[in-house]
Formats: structure tokens, C-alpha cells, sequence
């Protein structure tokens, strides 16, 4: 399910950029060599995690993942740089659908992060009662008595 929610979230990250590139396309703001080169580093980025993904590393741990995720982050500079000088400009939008998207946004954030962080103590949890069970004599774990929690089979029904 977590793999499910990241991959729609990554799609819909990469169809944001599509849309993005072919406005500035249709607006021909590409005709700026400063923002085309901003393309292609982005696109060899993007070459850069396909390689790391196909060696079979993690594309979010690792010296090699971390390295090409600061950059991604280093090539959105100048992109925020134009936002704030309002060279960036996004069709007008109504103030319910930004706030709308604002909510939606940190839900999902907030459950991902939920998710990942139980995910992790689940892990951890494990980890804990392994080492408990390995350090306990088999003889102490042997109970006596049926445990009522093991049941092949439901009760017999009460008439």
C-alpha cells in the first residue's frame, strides 16, 4: 500500500513537469539558455536515479542517491528565485481549490509519514522480541496448558 501511495505520488510529481516544461514551452520561454540547461541537468538527474535504480541501490539511501537528490533539490534554486520576482507565473486559480490542495497535501504527507514511522517501529518492535526470545530457555517458553490464543479450529457451539 505505502509503494502504491509513492509511486502515484512520484507520477503525479512527473506529470507536474510535463505540464510544467510544455507551458514554458507554449509560452516560449525555452528560448532562454539558462532555463534549457536547467532542463537537461534535470533530465540527466533523472538519467543519474534510472542508473542507480537499475544497479539494484536504494534511489532514496546511499552516497549516490543523496548526492543526485541535492542537486534536484540545488536545480529548484533558481526556479523559487524567479516564483518570488514574479517572472513564474501560474494560471490564476480560486482560493477554495489552492486551499484544497494545500489540506490534501499535507494529509498525504502526514499520512506517509504515519505510515513510514509505524513501518519502522513495526521493524524495530521485531527486532526487540527476537532478541528476547533468543536469550529465553526453550524450556521457559513451554507452557503447561493449551494457550487459549492457539486454535486450530473455532469452539464447539453452545446449544
Amino acid at each position: 500500500m505505502i509503494r502504491r501511495c509513492v509511486a502515484s505520488i512520484a507520477g503525479l510529481l512527473a506529470l507536474f513537469h510535463v505540464w510544467l516544461l510544455l507551458g514554458q514551452l507554449q509560452d516560449g520561454r525555452l528560448a532562454d539558455p539558462g532555463l534549457v540547461l536547467r532542463w537537461l541537468v534535470a533530465a540527466g538527474l533523472m538519467g543519474g536515479l534510472v542508473g542507480v535504480r537499475r544497479r539494484g541501490e536504494s534511489i532514496v539511501r546511499g552516497r549516490k542517491a543523496v548526492s543526485i537528490w541535492l542537486l534536484s533539490a540545488l536545480l529548484h534554486g533558481p526556479a523559487m528565485a524567479d516564483a518570488n520576482t514574479g517572472q513564474f507565473s501560474l494560471p490564476a486559480t480560486p482560493a477554495a481549490v489552492t486551499t484544497v490542495l494545500q489540506f490534501l497535501t499535507a494529509s498525504v504527507t502526514l499520512g506517509l509519514s504515519l505510515a513510514l514511522a509505524g513501518a519502522a517501529l513495526g521493524t524495530i518492535a521485531a527486532r526487540r522480541w527476537r532478541w528476547v526470545y533468543a536469550t529465553i530457555p526453550g524450556r521457559a517458553l513451554r507452557v503447561p496448558y493449551p494457550s487459549p490464543r492457539f486454535a486450530p479450529r473455532p469452539p464447539p457451539a453452545h446449544s
